[in-house]
């Protein structure tokens, strides 16, 4: 069996929890080959954050933003294309099915070259004077060409012919998958981990560079893409039941639903030796960038200082995916003056700092079920986390509670549950217990790579699980 796995901007070059999960994925299906085909908006300098298993053939490595406007291909009807793309914008119902029609009508073939004819200006020209026309349109053409060129490049970023076509988003990275499925003739499996077109639905109200009129069109972009592959793959995973609820909010077929929990090697964890120290020490285990909110970390580590003065803070992770929002967090550290109470790690291996971490605390503003709470678990640190993705329930499992939930960017709540933990020896000893058997008992790695290879040989066999 031959399995290509499609991600966007993470494995094999940005360590976290989708690339940690692909990476035991793979070594733990020895007998299942791997392609990986990588998309991302630049090409990569640094070398690869992984050491790729052995059963891993090639990563195929494609550009979001690379055009070729020279490349034609005549085989292309344009003007069935335009005309399928205007019944999209003027029609409210069947878009799914109509964009569908359009993804095999252009699967295996190049694209970009549509951005320079005649009919792609017609009808740039046409939505403008119709929808536009109190705008500019030197920025309404730019931000047209802004979300059309990503679609375009990933649609033809054709993936190797495989069996199965396992695509880790619902975005840019299913477009790609869809098109080796359409064109190859595979299987697709789409995995979750977080609701795509509801992280990007989040990003685009928030973002200052998007002209609000412009929102709402690239919002239903990327739920239309959602809603396409959930109707055309064979099989849709995701990790906790309150995803499936957005998924079925876009008629994803429930008889090709399935949960799929994230899982560790509990053993490896559970074996930690705690290490003597004098100090309190919190971890944040991450990249250091924005979603997961290192400042609001910081800032309710400033509040714990001035009650437990011995307190430490170790952001684990690298911190060279953006230097800017790498600087901001040194700078409010220094504007704190807690130089001395603050250490920013890089790139480690986090079982040298479970030893000694007395909290995990995960200040992000969106996750989907972090591989490093579960991790903490397994070592019997207790957990402070925010309320999102999977985390709440985890954390207050009716099992066995192994942690708190605070809302995201409250960091007077989160510092004072730091405390509670830092001072609460009964709670503390609790928490750590219970998380050691939840860990166990339901996010074990072996339980989840039987339930993937279960899926990948139904999938294979007969089209659906």
């Amino acid at each position: 069996m031959k399995v290509c796995v499609i991600v966007e901007g993470t494995y094999p070059y940005v360590t976290g929890g989708v690339s940690n999960w692909l990476q035991m994925l793979m070594e733990n299906m020895p007998d299942v080959e791997f392609d990986v085909v990588h998309l991302a908006p630049w090409r990569w300098t640094r070398s690869f954050a992984y050491k790729l298993p052995s059963n891993v053939q090639k990563v195929y490595e494609y550009l979001l933003f690379s055009a070729d406007f020279e490349t034609m291909d005549s085989s292309i009807d344009l003007d069935g294309i335009f005309i399928k793309i205007r019944e999209l914008i003027d029609y409210k119902i069947n878009r799914g099915e109509l964009f569908l029609e359009l993804l095999r009508d252009v699967a295996g073939k190049r694209l970009d070259f549509i951005l320079k004819t005649k009919e792609f200006w017609r009808f740039l020209t046409d939505v403008y004077y119709r929808y536009f026309s109190k705008e500019g349109f030197t920025r309404f053409y730019w931000t047209v060409v802004g979300f059309i060129m990503p679609i375009l490049s990933a649609i033809q970023s054709l993936p190797p012919r495989a069996d199965i076509y396992h695509s880790t988003t619902t975005g840019y990275a299913v477009l790609s998958a869809m098109a080796g499925k359409f064109y190859h003739g595979g299987k697709l499996i789409v995995t979750e981990h977080g609701i795509y077109h509801r992280e990007r639905e989040i990003e685009i109200i928030r973002s200052k560079s998007i002209d609000e009129i412009y929102k709402p069109v690239w919002i239903e972009i990327f739920r239309l893409i959602s809603k396409a592959a959930y109707t055309s793959c064979d099989a849709l995973t995701t990790l906790f039941e309150k995803n499936q609820l957005f998924q079925l909010e876009l008629e994803a077929d429930f008889r090709k639903m399935r949960i799929i929990p994230n899982g560790i090697d509990v053993d490896k964890f559970s074996a930690v030796q705690r290490e003597p120290h004098e100090t309190f020490n919190i971890g944040v285990v991450g990249r250091v960038v924005p979603i997961k909110d290192i400042v609001t970390a910081i800032k309710a580590f400033d509040l714990v200082v001035k009650q437990i003065p011995n307190a430490r803070l170790y952001i684990i992770g690298p911190w060279d995916e953006d230097e800017e929002y790498y600087e901001k967090c040194t700078g409010l550290v220094e504007l704190f003056g807690l130089t001395d109470n603050v250490i920013f790690t890089g790139k480690a291996n986090v079982l040298d700092y479970y030893k000694i971490i007395d909290v995990l605390l995960i200040s992000s503003i969106s996750e989907g079920q972090p591989l490093v709470q579960l991790e903490a678990m397994a070592s019997g640190i207790p957990v402070v986390a925010t309320n999102v993705g999977n985390c709440a329930e985890i954390a207050l499992d009716p099992d066995g509670q192994s942690g708190f939930i605070v809302e995201p960017k409250d960091y007077n709540a989160m510092a004072e549950k730091l405390i509670e933990l830092a001072k609460n020896k009964e709670v503390y000893r609790s928490f750590s217990e219970n998380g050691k058997m939840i860990a166990r008992e339901k996010y074990n790695l072996k339980r989840m790579i039987e339930s993937y290879r279960r899926l990948y040989e139904e999938v294979f066999s007969h089209g659906e699980p």
